[in-house]
């Protein structure tokens, strides 16, 4: 119904326009005089945890991948490639979503099977997910007793809800087959087999439980750390709230960051700073400017993919297919 340009400018509108509504009235002058005032040594620090979180992301989608792959292997250089390549392009696409499909299209060209590669990227941001909602419970609790008790209530139910459904998607095939069945009817069968696919792709898993254990736990260390380098940007701009509050709320800045509404760190995901960061009391300037950082940083996360495809252009095969 519409090209893929005209989705994408309204992609685009709609993450301009969120942070416009999230940034109305806010004194930018302020916002650059809190940015230029950080300290440069929490600055590098923040920077240092980025590149442990991004070894720590690309170690767990290539176990997860080396968990179902059939030989021959991949190797483990053009993996490692293919996964700093795929953030990069993500970097410039709704919730990622550009960087997974082109991480599945890289891996089935460099000889993984399509199921193999489909299931480790499903799993991989399934799992992903249930990492930020278990810290979301964790933040709750953590500032429960400064928050209103609606708000912790429902943080915690539908932090809850997401973990058991993302659980049970994962590990019993019943619940997804039956969504199938219900949202299709039979009326849309090529869309029931695209699942069906899907559904075996992910079931691979079932008898890997100690490799989703690891990866979960690697990935709730990702959480952490996120949310441990907002902590230290505010520390670097002196930004007048306690740790445990970044522990509260980045979870949901990172779910925020996952819709399609943010682009490049500008929407849905920089937008949610200032009401979330108001639950502690921050200025809208001071949540703006952590923001805007914050986005930066995730950049700078991804910039080592671009350089990639600038000094190595086999680099990027998920575009660039090998000659035959």
């Amino acid at each position: 119904m519409f090209s893929k340009a005209t989705k994408q400018a309204a992609r685009v509108l709609v993450a301009v326009a969120l942070m416009w509504l999230a940034t109305r009235g806010v004194v930018w002058h302020d916002v650059l005089a809190a940015i230029v005032r950080g300290t440069p040594r929490w600055f590098a620090i923040c920077i240092a945890l980025v590149v442990i979180d991004r070894l720590l992301m690309a170690w767990r989608w290539i176990v997860l991948l080396r968990a179902v792959e059939q030989p021959p292997r991949v190797p483990l250089s053009r993996l490692i490639q293919l996964f700093f390549v795929s953030t990069f392009v993500g970097t410039f696409t709704p919730g990622s979503i550009g960087g997974d499909a082109m991480r599945i299209v890289g891996t089935t060209r460099l000889g993984a099977s399509t199921s193999a590669a489909v299931g480790s990227v499903a799993v991989d941001r399934l799992l992903g997910i249930v990492s930020v909602l278990l810290m979301a419970v964790l933040g709750a609790a953590l500032v429960g007793a400064k928050l209103e008790v609606f708000w912790l209530r429902f943080a915690l139910l539908v932090s809850a809800i997401g973990v058991t459904g993302a659980l049970l998607l994962l590990f019993d095939s019943r619940v997804l087959a039956g969504l199938v069945r219900w949202a299709g009817g039979g009326r849309f069968p090529k869309l029931e087999r695209w699942a069906q696919k899907f559904l075996s792709a992910v079931r691979q898993y079932g008898e890997h439980r100690g490799v989703l254990v690891g990866v979960v736990a690697a990935s709730v260390a990702v959480q952490a750390l996120r949310s441990a380098q907002a902590w230290c940007l505010g520390l670097a701009i002196g930004l007048p709230i306690s740790g445990d509050w970044y522990f509260a709320l980045i979870p949901f800045v990172v779910l925020a960051f996952m819709l399609p509404a943010s682009i490049g760190g500008v929407g849905a995901g920089t937008g949610s700073f200032v009401p979330l960061f108001a639950l502690a009391g921050l200025l809208h300037e001071d949540a703006v400017a952590l923001s805007l950082l914050f986005a930066s940083l995730g950049v700078i996360g991804n910039l080592p993919g671009g350089v990639l495809v600038l000094v190595s252009p086999d680099s990027n095969i998920a575009l660039h297919p090998p000659k035959t």
